[in-house]
């Protein structure tokens, strides 16, 4: 299922969001979403975030998924950087944030001549590609992203594709697995670099009015189930090692790679 021709950032005209119907059926995906980001983000570096807006499109209008996704993703950043507090690699989270923030306004000024689903194709096609490098023809190495231009250049593509197919993750996950990231910076340091992005687009979200009292209060409802997903999440992330971690990451991106291309 693909989110096309959402323009929730960049838009012109205020959105006004209703209210999040609390069924039985509603409540049930919520949990389950809540339960996948919380573990996403503490054993997988936020991978399996790309399943959750159109998990929650099964009962909610895309702008209603879209909107109620960021505060959900928020207390899971919360949880994360608590987690892994100090773990991430300054460094590089110096060099990737201001490409994440150049990748965001590129996006926002681009937004009305970029078709959406083309982009989510193209991305699909770079993790299908890049897994399959690296689970068959791991002595071949990606030198010309391994730098600081690689950092920027990969960056900005997460924040393009963050904004315009809320798919940032997999550009991420390609850059830190071709410079082999140990698996707690990994993890870590995507925690971060998602926590401030989110804020980023909570800024935007809040200045077009999008974001609703009752749109905040479904999504603290649902903290204790975050919680159980962390501590899911740092469970399984203790329990791999590091050429586990690496094998894992690269099904990852393989099976990213075909749902965005089939949704």
């Amino acid at each position: 299922m693909v989110v096309k021709n959402v323009k929730l950032y960049g838009t012109k005209r205020k959105i006004n969001l209703g209210e999040v119907v609390m069924e039985p059926s509603a409540a049930l995906l919520i949990a389950i979403v809540v339960l996948l980001i919380g573990i996403s983000k503490s054993a997988f570096a936020g991978a399996l975030g790309v399943f959750a807006v159109p998990l929650l499109m099964f009962k909610f209008t895309a702008i209603e998924a879209i909107t109620l996704m960021l505060p959900l993703l928020i207390i899971a950043d919360t949880m994360s950087i608590k987690s892994f507090w100090k773990k991430w690699d300054k460094e590089l989270l110096a060099l990737l944030i201001p490409g994440a923030i150049v990748g965001i306004v590129i996006a926002n000024l681009l937004i009305d001549y970029i078709n959406s689903g083309y982009l989510r194709n193209i991305i699909a096609y770079i993790c299908i590609i890049f897994a399959l490098k690296n689970i068959f023809f791991q002595r071949l190495q990606l030198s010309f992203i391994q730098n600081r231009v690689g950092a920027y250049f990969m960056s900005a593509c997460s924040g393009i594709s963050s904004t315009l197919v809320h798919a940032g993750g997999p550009p991420l996950i390609i850059y830190f697995t071709a410079i082999g990231l140990p698996r707690t910076q990994f993890v870590a340091t995507a925690a971060a670099f998602f926590a401030v992005m989110n804020i980023i687009k909570l800024m935007g979200v809040l200045s077009l009015g999008l974001l609703s009292i009752e749109t905040v209060i479904t999504a603290l409802a649902f903290f204790p189930l975050a919680l159980v997903g962390n501590w899911l999440g740092l469970k399984i992330n203790q329990n791999l090692d590091k050429q586990l971690f690496e094998k894992v990451m690269n099904y990852v991106l393989l099976i990213l790679g075909g749902w965005l291309a089939v949704n």
